[in-house]
């Protein structure tokens, strides 16, 4: 399958996980009469920020695999190069934690407790899942390069003081 077309067929993953969402919060906050939480216009500037910032942190770890890595997110077309800079000099792992704000995000601007649980629970197995399986096979396949990555680079939390030291963001 060429590149191009996997990595729009897994845009397409995001925004029906998008929609499927959006289908939830209705389904459990207005249907189920679960509780939601409103605070006016805050909910919907938290929500657009999240948003908006997770979507841009998608994008430019994607652009980055397909570029860089010549490779996409996944794994029938991974990446042919290990990738340590542009996001991934911050954190290991820039497109779970943009995807995981961009549908925090989504709950923030409906106000749904029960989606924005749901969605951390996701990410949380999610992120086990990273931890575990593609910790390891990224060993496996980059050797010593991806253990000295592993080493200097974060899991998940972006070590924004690298900005000074690289001169990158």
């Amino acid at each position: 399958m060429k590149l191009k077309m996997i990595i729009g067929l897994f845009f397409l993953g995001l925004v029906l996980l998008v929609v499927l969402e959006i289908l939830l919060i209705w389904a459990l906050d207005r249907v189920a009469g679960l509780p939601a939480f409103h605070f006016g216009w805050l909910n919907a500037l938290l929500g657009l920020l999240s948003v908006t910032g997770g979507g841009a942190l998608v994008l430019w770890s994607v652009r980055i695999q397909y570029t860089e890595g010549k490779g996409t997110p996944a794994p029938i077309a991974a990446t042919q190069k290990l990738i340590d800079d542009g996001p991934y000099a911050f954190t290991r792992n820039p497109m779970t934690l943009g995807a995981a704000f961009l549908y925090l995000g989504i709950a923030i601007w409906y106000g749904s407790s029960a989606v924005m649980g749901l969605v951390l629970l996701v990410f949380t197995a999610l992120l086990t899942y990273i931890y575990f399986h593609e910790t390891q096979e990224l060993g496996q396949r980059f050797g010593m390069d991806y253990l000295e990555y592993k080493r200097k680079t974060p899991f998940l939390i972006p070590d924004f003081k690298k900005v000074g030291r690289t001169g990158r963001l």
